[in-house]
């Protein structure tokens, strides 16, 4: 496994402030310090932005909990992403129960024109 780069954990920490306290991507609790991989380690996932998510809890609790223990909704609402045909920019997160966003490498979220609702 290797380390987050200083670099891109500060931009992470960044994309997911409100009111200048970093706040899990998916719920929006305040002092989110949990990076995520959306494609894991194992599996190719990279050390980018767009395959990262900050969250809240641990691999058993919190919001990283939840994605851990239920793998279906988490690939339903781009989370966790399986396979390698597509890159984690490609892949539409629900995020923050505001609707979709692709999450790209420059720190940026965009509004995704795919339907659908969190589970």
């Amino acid at each position: 496994m290797s380390r987050i780069p200083d670099k891109v954990r500060k931009a992470l920490h960044k994309r997911a402030e409100i009111n200048d306290f970093p706040c899990c991507e998916i719920c929006g609790t305040p002092y989110a310090n949990n990076a995520h991989h959306r494609r894991g380690q194992g599996q190719g996932g990279p050390n980018t932005l767009s395959n990262l998510m900050l969250l809240c809890g641990s691999g058993t609790t919190g919001c990283h909990g939840y994605v851990t223990s239920h793998p279906a909704a988490a690939v339903r609402n781009g989370w966790t992403i399986q396979g390698t045909e597509e890159e984690p920019w490609q892949v539409a997160v629900w995020y923050r129960r505001q609707g979709k966003f692709n999450l790209y490498d420059d720190g940026s979220l965009v509004p995704s024109d795919l339907e659908g609702e969190v589970a």
